[in-house]
């Protein structure tokens, strides 16, 4: 099931990219999205920086089918990994992967941050992929929204993020 979604940031997109980029943000991500425990990790190499981030996530909004299938929690790991150099627009660009151990789910793809009309446009766009017989395609429409849900977190956040880290 392809992905895109989309949010703004009322910031620039290297202002983002450095919020994105900082394990402050990163825990404050985990904990608003209802982390019942998480752990980040970033990484500064010559040409790039790795961000992961490992939570386990209650399953109380999932569909029973897939809860039955989980259980009580599940486990997500994304990876985002940067470029430190900006395009010559100014906009950051990241290789994106997610993945649901123990589980056949799993999200590639990439994640833009570019100039907008209001600051930045900070989209998500991969194929997520359950690869279960028979149900694969149910089971991807039910993680979908859980997607969005979180990138829509990440706007809120940046709002949140920016008033308090403004000088």
């Amino acid at each position: 099931m392809r992905i895109h979604e989309t949010v703004e940031h009322a910031a620039s997109p290297q202002q983002v990219f450095d919020m994105l980029c900082t394990a402050e943000y990163q825990e404050l991500k985990c904990v608003r999205s209802g982390a019942l425990e998480h752990e980040v990790a970033i990484e500064v190499e010559d040409d790039a920086r790795t961000v992961v981030t490992r939570r386990r996530l209650p399953t109380d909004g999932f569909p029973d089918f897939a809860r039955k299938f989980v259980g009580d929690s599940v486990d997500v790991v994304e990876t985002q990994v940067w470029g430190l150099t900006p395009d010559a627009e100014g906009g950051h660009t990241a290789s994106l992967h997610v993945e649901i151990p123990r589980t056949p789910v799993s999200m590639s793809g990439s994640v833009v941050l570019a100039a907008g009309e209001s600051g930045t446009e900070h989209t998500v766009e991969g194929e997520l992929r359950a690869n279960v017989p028979f149900i694969g395609g149910k089971v991807e429409a039910a993680v979908a929204p859980i997607l969005a849900r979180a990138l829509r977190l990440e706007g809120k956040l940046s709002r949140e993020w920016f008033g308090q880290h403004s000088a």
